[in-house]
């Protein structure tokens, strides 16, 4: 297995290796569309049979292809040298019987999809008295604390600002709850959201979250929930907001060696 550059022209070929149904398909075809920063490994650079494509903020990695489990093993082992590998597989995926022993993390989460419209999102992003909604912009990015994910997601601050769509809840000055939808590609928008410790349990992400995608269904993106099936807040605010389509799937995590 071997590094290669991102190109326009390998593209084409490096997605027919991958299937269109897995978990978080959003950020691998962000990275194929050149919107997201990543890394790839393939086993032939000018033929490629099996690839494995990582992003970089959190290290979501995606396998395609005819992989053996020699080849997956010796994947995962060269990007642990720089970064943390995740791998995701829906709970019958035969991928889930070649993955290496023993990661460092193994749990489960949850994509959701297929937002009910009839969901009022304009009565949940009503913000309460002596709170301001408003939307993330130059200014206020260093009162932010979710940003910098984007930041490493996207390569540069303006990039991030090209490539998301976000709004955030202040009091007294200070931002109290953050959400950012992004990628955004393929008309879909991936949505996530922040609230500080001290003003959590009182809605505010609710508020947040429900004002940014009313802007992504207003841009024609359809959003776009992830979250791990342990963080009981994040799912009950995904069916909140109307998304009623859930698909738990596996997620197992090598740590770095760096």
């Amino acid at each position: 297995m071997q590094f290669i550059p991102f190109s326009a022209d390998s593209v084409p070929q490096l997605a027919t290796l991958f299937i269109d149904d897995r978990p978080i398909p959003i950020r691998l075809w962000a990275i194929l569309d050149g919107t997201i920063q990543g890394r790839i490994l393939v086993d032939e650079p000018n033929g490629p049979t099996v690839a494995l494509v990582q992003e970089l903020a959190e290290g979501t990695t995606y396998v395609g292809g005819a992989v053996t489990p020699q080849a997956l093993f010796d994947g995962i082992t060269l990007l642990r040298k720089e970064q943390e590998v995740v791998i995701c597989c829906w709970p019958d995926d035969p991928l889930g019987s070649i993955l290496p022993p023993a990661p460092s993390y193994e749990g489960t989460a949850i994509d959701f999809t297929d937002r009910l419209a009839a969901v009022n999102l304009h009565q949940l992003a009503t913000a309460p008295p002596g709170y301001q909604l408003r939307q993330i912009d130059r200014e206020v990015e260093p009162l932010l604390e979710e940003f910098d994910f984007h930041v490493s997601m996207y390569g540069s601050a303006e990039r991030a600002f090209e490539h998301t769509i976000g709004y955030c809840l202040m009091h007294d000055g200070h931002v109290v709850s953050e959400a950012i939808a992004g990628p955004l590609t393929r008309g879909i928008a991936e949505i996530g959201v922040g609230t500080r410790a001290t003003h959590r349990r009182q809605g505010l992400a609710t508020i947040t979250a429900a004002r940014v995608i009313q802007e992504c269904e207003a841009h024609g993106y359809r959003p776009f929930w992830n979250t791990s099936q342990q963080n009981v807040p994040s799912v009950a605010l995904a069916r909140r907001l109307g998304f009623q389509t859930e698909k738990p799937f596996r997620v197992l995590a090598w740590s770095s060696n760096t």
